[in-house]
């Protein structure tokens, strides 16, 4: 699947070949955009009486994915279905660029002169995930990625349920600018987080910025 971010014309684009089926969502709609969630949580977990708590775990992070994408202005929100046929894999990507994200004028525009500076900014504002902080440059992108793992705890007719939540941001320096722009990934799959953040990873080292 081949999609590129909603994004003006003056704004930076992302364009991303994204593997197996995923579903864009626009977060402007808070109705159609639920509607889209319940489908696609059930189409992912099924309807049965015994996999209630997973679909509200699902349902409660896709909508998360949702309320951050529009209180973020997001230019783009999709919702995985599957990677490959049959295989259920639940995540999100989410892409905005951030106002004020733009770098000191005496920096130069180099991919490295940005992203160092980005990392450096992150290091002293204590930024969640820094410790993570990992730079990857693909033919296409150069982009700094962070991540970060956060536990919850479902509740479901009296059954609870410990989740482990993985949260992947990749800043991409914009060739020959100032700018980034910030690709959010999540999914409940945190028990796998290497694997995720393979996934991820091998999906933002063959975006393009435009």
């Amino acid at each position: 699947m081949s999609v590129a971010d909603a994004s003006p014309r003056t704004a930076p684009r992302l364009t991303f070949q994204l593997p197996g089926r995923w579903l864009a969502v626009d977060p402007r709609d808070p109705e159609t955009a639920s509607a889209e969630v319940d489908a696609a949580v059930r189409e992912l977990v099924g309807p049965a009486d015994d996999a209630a708590i997973a679909r509200r775990r699902l349902r409660a992070g896709f909508q998360r994915a949702v309320d951050a994408a529009r209180d973020a202005a997001a230019h783009a929100l999709f919702l995985c279905i599957e990677i490959v046929p049959d295989v259920a894999t639940p995540a999100s990507l989410t892409v905005h660029a951030p106002e004020g994200m733009r770098m000191s004028p005496a920096i130069g525009t180099s991919a490295d002169a940005v992203l160092g500076v980005l990392a450096e900014s992150f290091r002293v504002l204590a930024v969640p995930g820094v410790e993570t902080a990992q730079r990857l440059d693909g033919p296409r992108a150069s982009i700094l990625r962070l991540d970060r793992l956060h536990t919850e705890t479902v509740e479901e007719d009296g059954v609870t349920a410990v989740a482990t939540r993985l949260e992947a941001e990749y800043w991409f320096a914009v060739p020959g600018s100032k700018q980034v722009v910030l690709a959010s990934f999540a999914t409940p799959l945190g028990e796998l987080r290497n694997a995720m953040l393979n996934l991820f990873d091998s999906i933002a080292l063959a975006a393009s910025v435009e």
